[in-house]
């Protein structure tokens, strides 16, 4: 089984497609997180942007140092969705581990004053809930907020034979690149709102935000959480907040 639940790009073919769509501005610093064993990290460590790399693994960590350009780069040995993150223009890179993939998307959703565009390598089926759309299967509670913030582009889809050891599923690369829908100071209280009506997917969203105060339409009272579009809910927000 692998440490930390590591699964290391091993396919060339799919690390230069990856490499080929980071695009951060003269501005930005690529953090990117788990370079592992430096698959996307030699490249992206020639970039002429600042580099930092957040790894957990002692083992992945010391083999980076040794990496042409390692100099140049910022190091940080720890878990990422504890360490500190630098408050300064970020582009954001990572094949993200698949036990992490939810904690670490809410990560990158707290830190988006400081990160305008990223590429994630995800588990296919969590790929798949950043860029759903309102009624489909995949349309949740991480659909609306994440889409509330940024428009998600699916890139490539990567079999298992990519990596070493393979998992079990299909990994799917997206772009994602800020486009607010509403003010970011405001963000936290329209997360609150969706974090309600999410509370039990399978209910009405009359039931799920019984007692709250919301002023819910008569025409969306017998509808499912996942019946609405992100406009609704904005518009729900702005009568509520």
């Amino acid at each position: 089984m692998p440490r930390y639940d590591q699964h290391f790009l091993c396919s060339e073919s799919y690390i230069q497609r990856i490499v080929q769509a980071v695009q951060p501005t003269s501005e930005e610093t690529i953090l990117e997180v788990g370079p592992g064993k430096a698959a996307l990290t030699r490249y992206l460590l020639a970039l002429p942007v600042p580099y930092i790399g957040i790894e957990i693994d002692a083992q992945c960590l010391a083999h980076l140092r040794t990496l042409s350009n390692a100099e140049r780069a910022e190091w940080i040995h720890g878990d990422f969705l504890r360490v500190e993150l630098p408050k300064k223009p970020l582009y954001f890179v990572s094949n993200l581990p698949y036990s992490i993939s939810g904690p670490a998307i809410f990560r990158i959703l707290a830190h988006r004053d400081w990160i305008r565009e990223g590429i994630l390598m995800l588990q296919a089926e969590v790929a798949q809930r950043l860029y759903a759309l309102p009624g489909s299967r995949a349309y949740g509670r991480v659909s609306v907020l994440f889409q509330s913030l940024y428009e998600v582009k699916r890139l490539l889809r990567v079999p298992p034979g990519a990596f070493r050891p393979p998992p079990k599923v299909w990994s799917e690369v997206i772009r994602f690149t800020r486009a607010p829908r509403l003010p970011s100071s405001e963000w936290e209280s329209f997360a609150e709102l969706i974090r309600r009506a999410f509370r039990q997917p399978r209910q009405t969203l009359s039931r799920n935000l019984r007692g709250s105060g919301v002023p819910l339409p008569s025409q969306w009272a017998s509808l499912r959480p996942h019946q609405l579009s992100i406009e609704d809910y904005i518009r729900l927000w702005r009568e509520t907040f």
